[in-house]
């Protein structure tokens, strides 16, 4: 199994990701409690349990709005390739990259690479099959309306497949729901597929729940870095608002839920790009709420801290989570979904312009 928490987690931090890759960062190999140490080294062939648990978090990181794989093993390995007979008499941080080959759904083929700086450590291919467990907050708040009576729309930009089989859940349960896929931060995309979905009518209830991280301290973050991340929290949400807001107004009811997150409240190493694209978002939650108030349309925004997911156990320890969280414990999607669910009905009619946190009292 791939473990995600505990002394069996070896990794540090994600620095990027997106549909097909990821980039984690590691400094355990010179932990002299590092559980993989033999005779007191590190062998350089343990960078691939480093690699499993990256293929692990893009698993739950790029399962997007359908199930999100929480547990995973390795199937199978190939041409595995080490350049160094050890990790722990290297100086420097481990860089542990993954990248999608072929495979979908919970069984793919990854190319993986560990180095340090331009120095390859290892590198090789592997076949991981990964467990569907825990969902995302995107599928419970899909989840939500549709119990609350909404058609809903799951949007996806990749996994559509993943998309599909949320929507076919809904519709299995007595909802109704149908799989959508664009790219948020392609403009002339988006709005082409808008209007495909406007041609049935007026869409009123509005979710925004696009994101991505690409992190760096920023006096060594790339211009793309910044741009991308900007691309899809921010642009994304203009993207997908504006042209809905006409037709949306014609009705003189509707509701727009922003999903910010709590690096723009506090701030977060590493995550300028991420914190500032939030941060705007919040600054366009308000002015939009004031310009969009007398057309019975709130506008409201939700920054969610610490929340059960496969990333939060492959980065937050349980004895982390009670020393940063007052209420000792993660929140759950469900609990998310519930506060946009009553976001997005009409008892909310008079909450507007709002940016309101759920991390259980931690800022």
């Amino acid at each position: 199994m791939i473990p995600h928490a505990g002394a069996m987690h070896l990794l540090d931090g994600v620095l990027s990701w997106d549909a097909d890759r990821i980039r984690c960062l590691s400094r355990s190999h010179r932990d002299r409690q590092n559980p993989l140490r033999m005779d007191g080294r590190l062998s350089a062939l343990c960078g691939i349990e480093y690699a499993a648990q990256a293929m692990a978090i893009h698993g739950a990181l790029a399962g997007n709005v359908a199930t999100r794989p929480r547990l995973g093993y390795l199937a199978s390995l190939r041409e595995v390739r080490c350049s160094r007979p050890l990790l722990d008499d290297l100086e420097g941080d481990l860089i542990v990259e993954a990248e999608r080959m072929m495979g979908e759904e919970s069984r793919l083929i990854y190319g993986f690479e560990v180095r340090v700086g331009d120095v390859e450590v290892l590198r090789g291919r592997a076949a991981v099959v990964l467990e569907a467990s825990r969902g995302s907050i995107g599928a419970a708040v899909c989840k939500r309306l549709a119990a609350d009576g909404c058609h809903v729309y799951v949007h996806a930009r990749s996994r559509f497949a993943q998309a599909e089989r949320l929507a076919a859940e809904i519709v299995a349960k007595g909802g109704s729901a149908i799989a959508v896929a664009f790219d948020v931060a392609d403009r002339d995309g988006t709005g082409t597929a808008l209007q495909k979905l406007l041609d049935d009518g007026p869409i009123q209830i509005v979710v925004n729940n696009a994101g991505v991280h690409d992190d760096a301290v920023m006096p060594g973050m790339r211009p793309e870095q910044w741009s991308r991340v900007i691309d899809v929290s921010l642009n994304g949400f203009f993207n997908v608002t504006q042209p809905l807001l006409m037709p949306m107004i014609g009705t003189r009811w509707g509701r727009i839920v922003n999903v910010s997150s709590m690096a723009a409240l506090a701030g977060n190493r590493g995550q300028t790009n991420y914190a500032a694209a939030k941060a705007g978002l919040h600054g366009a939650t308000k002015a939009l709420a004031l310009e969009l108030a007398s057309r019975g349309i709130t506008v409201n925004a939700v920054a969610p801290g610490i929340i059960e997911s496969a990333m939060t156990e492959s980065v937050f320890s349980r004895d982390a989570i009670e020393q940063l969280v007052p209420m000792k414990r993660a929140g759950t999607p469900e609990e998310v979904a519930d506060l946009i669910g009553f976001l997005a009905s009409r008892q909310a009619a008079y909450v507007s312009g709002q940016i309101i946190a759920i991390n259980g009292a931690m800022i």
